[in-house]
């Protein structure tokens, strides 16, 4: 008999557990080694992000789409959180104390091209690729938006190859692009790195990436928790610096301690 009741109760209790346990939807799009299009190696965040979940009880449910859709449907509750966002992307989202990346964007053009950005007379006569809902930070957002014409948006799961695509046939002069995700991109798209060079120094200084939670979750709060207490426990243990790793990416701590010190 008490074999019995000991038995329901555990049963009663793996019964409650479940039935708090929520699914976590996350959205992203593609910007490997961050997020990737590959169930194999799906990017660094969604790896993080899943193991700190998945720990904590509950499921994880992942969609590449478009950044611009991502940060609406998280921004309406049709999803949870979003990966790779800074504070300039969704400035209403909740933020986690602790971050999920490190990344400076840069103009890029063929290394051919004598043109590099030197304010607002540089930009005459050229059509920059961006994509379509990020912010870059600090004055380039409002460089973007008073100079339309001069910068493209593109939008799509994969933009960034798209504006490779656009930069081959002259359609586009130059474009913005974080240049870990560029130097991954060209790798797995097999181009030449060297085809392409780094211009006009760093577009912005907002570097930190997070996990960005849904402003209209009364639950997202408690996630931001779960989410720093995780990664924080992952530096500690080792995990963390196994998923860095295998995407070949070095630990943003320590950079982000390098830049706080200048």
């Amino acid at each position: 008999m008490k074999q019995l009741l000991s038995a329901m109760i555990l049963m009663i209790g793996f019964r409650t557990s479940t039935a708090m346990a929520d699914t976590i939807m996350i959205r992203s799009d593609a910007w490997c080694p961050y997020v990737c299009d590959s169930e194999k190696e799906p990017g660094y965040m969604v790896e993080v992000a899943t193991k700190i979940f998945e720990k904590n009880g509950h499921k994880v449910n992942f969609s590449m789409v478009n950044w611009a859709r991502a940060v609406s449907e998280t921004r309406r509750n049709k999803a949870t959180a979003i990966l790779g966002a800074n504070f300039n992307d969704a400035p209403d989202f909740v933020f986690p104390a602790k971050t999920l990346g490190h990344g400076q964007d840069f103009f890029f053009v063929k290394k051919e091209s004598n043109w590099s950005y030197k304010g607002y007379a540089s930009l005459a006569g050229k059509r920059i690729g961006v994509i379509n809902g990020y912010a870059y930070g600090g004055d380039m957002d409002r460089i973007i938006k008073e100079n339309q014409g001069t910068f493209i948006s593109i939008s799509g799961e994969h933009p960034l190859e798209q504006i490779l695509k656009m930069m081959d046939s002259k359609r586009l002069d130059a474009f913005i692009e974080n240049h870990i995700v560029m130097r991954t991109s060209l790798t797995n798209l097999g181009i030449n790195p060297d085809d392409y060079k780094a211009v006009s120094g760093t577009v912005a200084n907002d570097t930190k990436l997070y996990m960005a939670f849904s402003p209209t979750n009364k639950k997202s709060e408690e996630y931001a928790k779960i989410f720093s207490r995780g990664i924080s426990e992952m530096r500690q243990n080792g995990e963390l610096a196994k998923v860095l790793t295998k995407y070949n990416i070095p630990d943003w701590e320590q950079q982000e301690t390098q830049e706080s010190t200048k």
